[in-house]
């Protein structure tokens, strides 16, 4: 019994034909090579981007402590809760940096290199999963940058309590000008 391909059970599909055939013409080729190179590289690009984003993160600790250091008075102790607000973006800084390390961790390859399907969608399970990943580590990023700002403008409005803002450092008080006297203004010009 001869069985035939059909559609749903009630129609017979024709037999593919290729209508035309033309040669591969430079342009058709680059488009391959394009494709072809993004497909290899969109597992690299991801774990690049939270390589990247690790060191980021790393660095923006030191200098958010430095903006405060600056940013506050010279002898100024911080009560807990105001020092506790303070930590907050340093930690969110850390926080990000190790959601990106899960991003840049190498995964252990379990497909089959006999069979393109599983190998592609290994490489879409591991796309998909550093897409997510860097998603989260950008946003706990991108929140930390906010909080930052807001602790360290909040620690601008911190008086400056001890600070001399008569004097500048390195130089005298200069006295103010006595204007009761005559010739206060303009003093007297020299002999000659």
């Amino acid at each position: 019994m001869d069985e035939k391909k059909t559609n749903g059970g009630s129609q017979e599909l024709p037999p593919l034909k290729a209508s035309v055939v033309r040669p591969l013409t430079p342009t058709n080729k680059a488009i391959y090579e394009a494709g072809k190179s993004m497909l290899i590289e969109s597992v690299s690009t991801g774990r690049e981007f939270c390589k990247f984003m690790i060191g980021t993160a790393m660095s923006a600790i030191p200098i958010y402590l430095g903006l405060l250091k600056f940013v506050l008075p010279e002898k100024y102790v911080p009560t807990l809760k105001v020092g506790l607000l303070a930590l907050i973006p340093a930690i969110l800084f850390l926080l990000s940096g190790i959601i990106f390390m899960l991003g840049y961790f190498p995964e252990e390859g379990r497909a089959s290199l006999d069979l393109p399907d599983e190998i592609e969608r290994e490489r879409s399970s591991t796309v998909r999963r550093r897409q997510r990943i860097s998603v989260i580590g950008f946003t706990v990023f991108c929140v930390a940058i906010m909080l930052g700002l807001l602790v360290t403008g909040r620690m601008l409005t911190i008086p400056r309590q001890g600070i001399d803002t008569t004097t500048v450092k390195g130089t005298q008080p200069v006295a103010p000008a006595d204007h009761s006297q005559p010739g206060a203004l303009h003093p007297p010009a020299p002999d000659g």
